[in-house]
């Protein structure tokens, strides 16, 4: 009923403004245009009144923002008061506006008025999603199901983006590349454990944009940019965040900017106490070679996963002019985290016969710091869009763990056996990078730049058994090791776009140039890998009316492998199975294909995304037996990754918003998709998989204070050769009452409401079937943030200062 009344009430402003220009007539008119956004999270605003009143004699000229925020409307020359304004937000004000020529007024970014929050209906009306031809982006400080979790929380809530058990993060089934701030975070292409430090309450937006050459050529899924939360305007604002949940989730975090119009502050500094549960179950069945029964293997195992963080982050922009910003910041985190596993571990042989009972415990403690320094300077031209950026960062990741393993007999005898693992690693990332713009014309720009990236990587790893004669630990150097990794890459990129009508192209292409070397202190071997490629993108793109359009794109990416499958010590899951590395290992290619469409109605936006992608030579690991058995007679076999296999994806994603009423916003993401791996070695491993992947939201707002939000997710069984994941579903509910007019929200959210995120894994290999479960304990979490804000001074100096000063005249002195 408000939205209605907003639009009938501009109709009448429109009206009514437009009535005054009939006095105006015979004057000289100009064209006056800009597009109108929310500062927080950017996206455009619609109805927002747009108005000048002659100062000399009172005569009023309006306009109101379309759909995409833009403003365009003819005004008479003289001197006049502007403001634009809407209900919920403070009002972007030019004292004194001299027009004699047409007037691009840019980017107007408006700030939501927390005093009047409770005056208009905001939430259900916020878009979870926006669209634009080179990204999407998903609107999290709007999305309450966020309030009180951590960048990770916020990346398993945006739409396309999947974030598995090992914090691996994908979209439409391949690797994404996360950056913060534009910029990679960590060092590493996504590092969960730093971003589950980020805490949600500092972050405005993520945005998904199409891989291009001017990106990394790794994640060709796309690039995730977290954008965190900056003032556009003068004055502070900041939120203080406390939670606290059940199994143990407790936390506080606070944001602050502040801003002048030469400096921009900004600081984070957050804390966390969390202690997820996870429930295991295995059960193992061994075969012989006419694959009968022979035993059968029970496990059962509690993980407390206690882990304590800290993250202090404080930065600034220092605008030297008006063309000139120097950006720097700093940040440390410290992250102490204690597993301590329960396992009781039963082996029947034959088939439901006991054989052997024991208890297992592992202790494992790890602390790890990190520090990152980062320098920006941006120089703008006198042309809009022409400019250059130049980043310099470094940052170090230091990790020591120590895992303590003791396994105790209960039948049957009482042996005790203790096992102790070290591990000390270290990670410095240093890069520079150098970005230019150019324009040419008014349908064209030219892009290019360089980057390189220098990663140096030490792991020390001492593996020991506990001698029951000495009581020493004596040095296992079968499965110790001390490597050094180092990687360096120069990248290079060109990119070329220009419009034609309604139609837009862009193509680039980036080089990157790659030296790695391991060094393998116990073998006292170098295995050396340079290699050059070439990665060529395109995206083609037709608008259509209202901001509709269609696109298809391409791009080639890279997927090198890891440090830990390039590392050639062995290692071992369980007494039949050895963990080999491969520093032979080469980097896989994937060609990347896709079709989009976008279409807004009036309450109902819809986008479609047909993809493709072609990987050969892909990372997979491969069982080989080696001939030896185990005491018990069971083979023993090794594990090790290598290039092997052709791997084909080709799916569909259908996503929709719609809001039937002012207090509805309902959101539905489907996802079918098709896996196709073939051409492996003697096609022991290939296979073909349907998979259906669906999430659906329902946000209720009951009054302008009081929130609900549900949200169903559905994932069908994936199956491999060897391995099935079982179908999965499971519900979220969030609610979200507001108080202080505004200034303060209270929220309750439970995870896994109906405790049905299990995952269940199955699997046929080395002649034994293994069936696999586990779940985290249902989530319950309180939250209670309070924002607060207040404003500079609302005149033309400190409200438009990005705006062309010489063209609109400004004086403070008129008011």
């Amino acid at each position: 009923m408000i939205i209605l009344k907003k639009k009938i009430l501009h109709i009448l402003i429109i009206g009514l403004l437009s009535s005054h220009l009939t006095g105006q007539e015979n004057g000289m008119y100009h064209a006056v245009n800009g597009l109108v956004q929310d500062a927080e999270t950017h996206s455009p605003l619609q109805f927002v009144t747009v108005s000048f009143r002659d100062i000399d004699s009172g005569e009023l000229i309006g306009d109101v923002t379309d759909k995409t925020g833009h403003f365009d409307l003819m005004v008479p020359e003289g001197k006049y008061y502007c403001i634009v304004e809407s209900l919920s937000f403070q009002p972007f004000v030019i004292d004194v506006f001299n027009i004699h020529q047409d007037i691009d007024m840019g980017v107007i970014e408006l700030e939501q008025n927390i005093e009047k929050l409770e005056e208009v209906e905001l939430v259900a009306q916020a878009n979870l999603m926006d669209h634009n031809l080179t990204k999407k982006v998903y609107n999290a400080s709007k999305d309450i199901a966020n309030i009180g979790g951590t960048a990770i929380t916020v990346l398993e809530n945006t739409p396309s983006v999947r974030v598995d058990e090992q914090g691996n993060i994908s979209i439409r089934g391949n690797t994404a590349m996360v950056l913060v701030d534009g910029k990679p975070y960590g060092g590493q292409r996504s590092n969960a454990d730093l971003l589950s430090m980020i805490p949600s309450s500092s972050i405005a937006k993520v945005e998904i944009i199409a891989q291009s050459a001017k990106y990394d050529s790794e994640g060709g899924g796309g690039i995730l940019n977290i954008v965190l939360k900056k003032r556009s305007s003068e004055g502070y604002n900041g939120t203080v965040e406390a939670h606290f949940g059940n199994p143990a989730n407790h936390g506080v975090s606070t944001f602050i900017n502040y801003r002048t119009d030469k400096v921009n502050i900004f600081s984070t500094a957050s804390f966390n106490h969390q202690v997820p549960i996870k429930k295991t179950e295995i059960e193992q069945v061994f075969l012989d070679q006419n694959q009968d029964p022979t035993g059968n293997f029970e496990e059962f195992r509690t993980d407390y996963k206690q882990r304590n963080s800290f993250l202090f982050n404080i930065g600034s922009d220092f605008f030297i002019d008006d063309k000139n910003t120097l950006t720097t910041s700093i940040m440390y985190t410290t992250n102490n985290k204690n597993y301590d596993a329960e396992l009781i571990l039963d082996d029947y042989r034959p088939v439901d016969e006991l054989l052997r009972s024991s208890l297992r415990d592992v202790d494992e403690n790890t602390d790890e710091t990190f520090l990152e320094a980062f320098v920006q300077y941006s120089r703008k031209f006198e042309k809009e869009g022409h400019q250059l950026s130049m980043d310099l960062k470094y940052d170090n990741n230091v990790g020591e763990n120590d895992t303590d393993i003791l396994n105790t007999e209960t039948f049957p005898g009482n042996d005790q056996t203790e096992q102790k693992y070290v591990k000390d690693e270290g990670v410095d990332n240093f890069y520079v990078r150098l970005d230019y713009s150019l324009p040419l014309g008014n349908a064209s720009k030219f892009e290019a730049g360089l980057k390189s990236n220098f990663r140096l990587y030490n792991n020390d790893f001492l593996s020991s058994n506990l001698n029951p004669s000495t009581q020493q630990f004596d040095i296992n150097p079968d499965f110790s090791s001390e490597i050094v990794y180092d990687e360096r890459i120069n990248a290079f990129y060109v990119n070329f776009a220009h419009e034609i009508d309604q139609f837009s192209f862009s193509v680039g292409l980036r080089a990157e140039l790659t030296q790695t070397l391991i060094e393998e202190q116990n073998v006292q071997e170098d295995f050396e890998n340079d290699y050059n490629d070439l990665f060529p993108s395109a995206l083609l793109t037709y608008n259509m009316k209202d901001q509709n359009f269609f696109s298809i794109g391409y791009t080639r990416f890279i997927d090198r492998p890891t440090v830990s499958q390039l590392n050639p010590f062995n290692s071992f899951a369980d007494e039949r199975f050895i963990l080999l590395g491969n520093p032979f290992l080469q980097p896989y290619y994937t060609n990347y294909f896709y079709l989009e469409y976008y279409h807004q109605f009036e309450r109902l936006s819809l986008n479609t995304a047909l993809f493709y992608s072609n990987s050969t030579d892909r990372i997979m690991n491969i069982l080989r037996n080696t001939g030896l058995q185990t005491p018990d007679g069971f083979d023993v076999y090794t594990r090790q990754p290598v290039n092997n296999g052709t791997l084909n994806y080709t799916g569909l994603e259908l996503e929709a918003t719609y809001n039937p009423t002012g207090k509805i916003r309902l959101y539905g993401i489907i996802s079918p998709y098709y896996a196709d791996l073939f051409d492996t070695l003697d096609g022991a491993y290939d296979f073909t998989n349907w998979v259906f992947y669906g999430n659906f939201r329902f946000l209720y707002q009951f009054t302008n204070t009081f929130r609900f939000n549900i949200d169903y997710t559905y994932q069908s069984a994936q199956k491999t050769a060897i391995t099935e994941l079982e179908d999965f579903q499971y519900v979220n509910l969030s609610l979200s009452k507001d108080f202080f007019s505004g200034r303060s929200t209270l929220t309750f959210r439970v995870n896994d409401v109906f405790y049905t995120k299990e995952a269940r894994f199955n699997s046929l290999e080395a002649n034994t079937i293994t069936n696999r479960n586990f779940i985290y304990d249902t989530q319950y979490l309180l939250s209670f943030s309070y924002r607060f804000n207040k404003a500079g001074r609302r005149n033309a100096h400190n409200r438009s200062k990005d705006l062309d000063k010489n063209v609109f005249e400004i004086d403070d002195q008129i008011k």
